[in-house]
């Protein structure tokens, strides 16, 4: 098959300024064309990529604040198990919170006090369920210093032991000493016994 020949006198005998003008009409049909077959798509193209960009880097910010707020609430929640620990060592279990009571009145007695009434009286759980109050009432016989002395170890105790309703009598000489009567209300502090569900939910025997 024979191919069509193309007659470069034709192109000879056009003016010059019509061949400029076809050559600048070429020109912008290859521009053209490459704005719609090559540019438009990849600027669109671009466009989505910079909005995905710009999602995900919105998204990031956000896990970054999430994060630190994380970090934040870890270290808060650590120091609050750490502060929950130490108010826990100063509330001890009730059985605890029985021996305490009694190394107190063997504090008294160590330091010459005469232990005249030790009266305990029943425990009451406190509103809150927090902690339950131990009180004990009692009355003891010895010198101002050495009551001073007694009530200042009770507040060095590194559980809660509190002295409440404080009467001093008048001052008696009893061999060769002052002493006085003092009367008041020694409370300890305890943890409220956990309520064990075991004993709450019978177990059936099984059928035979």
């Amino acid at each position: 098959m024979k191919l069509p020949t193309f007659n470069l006198d034709v192109l000879r005998s056009i003016p010059l300024i019509q061949k400029v003008g076809l050559l600048l009409m070429v020109l912008a049909g290859i521009i053209v064309g490459f704005y719609y077959y090559v540019a438009e798509p990849k600027s669109e193209e671009i466009v989505a990529l910079q909005t995905s960009i710009g999602t995900l880097d919105t998204e990031m910010q956000r896990l970054t604040i999430k994060v630190k707020h994380l970090d934040e609430l870890i270290a808060a929640s650590k120091q609050l198990e750490i502060e929950l620990a130490k108010k826990k060592e100063r509330l001890p279990p009730e059985e605890e919170a029985v021996m305490l009571l009694k190394q107190v009145s063997d504090l008294g007695i160590r330091l010459g006090l005469d232990v005249k009434l030790w009266k305990p009286s029943p425990k009451s759980e406190d509103p809150s369920k927090l902690f339950v109050r131990m009180p004990v009432n009692v009355e003891v016989s010895g010198g101002y210093h050495t009551a001073a002395l007694f009530f200042d170890r009770i507040s060095a105790l590194p559980r809660i032991v509190t002295v409440s309703g404080l009467k001093m009598g008048s001052p008696k000489l009893e061999k060769g000493r002052v002493v006085t009567q003092t009367v008041f209300d020694l409370i300890a502090y305890a943890a409220p016994e956990e309520v064990k569900l075991s004993a709450a939910v019978p177990v059936e025997a099984p059928k035979k």
